[in-house]
């Protein structure tokens, strides 16, 4: 069983994460089971090229922001031409006129 073989050090977090196996602060859990285990994991999957946790740290790191100013009447047009993807907006307004603030996200969770 994979549980058996992870190290000792990690059991007290294995246990508060079988009390809650969906909560997001399971996180840190998965990080360092990649960090101390990867030789583990990269045995249950072989198929699989495992990614150094540093490494993705620094993809999530990455931002591609973009601001738009546009007429009010324009914002439609303008977020369409943005494509496909995961993205964070901000939108501003001063009377007629609107600020956008994109950060187009390049990973997919």
């Amino acid at each position: 069983m994979f549980r058996s073989k992870l190290p000792d050090t990690l059991n007290p977090e294995v246990k508060k994460y079988l009390d809650n196996p969906g909560c997001a602060c399971n996180v840190p859990l998965y990080q360092k089971i990649m960090s101390d285990a990867s030789d583990l994991v990269q045995s249950y999957f072989p198929n699989k090229t495992l990614v150094p946790t540093n490494e993705k740290m620094e993809t999530l790191a990455r931002n591609g922001w973009n601001v738009i100013n546009c007429h009010v009447d324009e914002i439609e047009l303008k977020l369409r031409m943005l494509g496909h993807g995961r993205k964070q907006i901000a939108i501003a307004r001063y009377e007629d006129q609107a600020t956008i603030v994109v950060n187009e996200l390049d990973f997919i969770y």
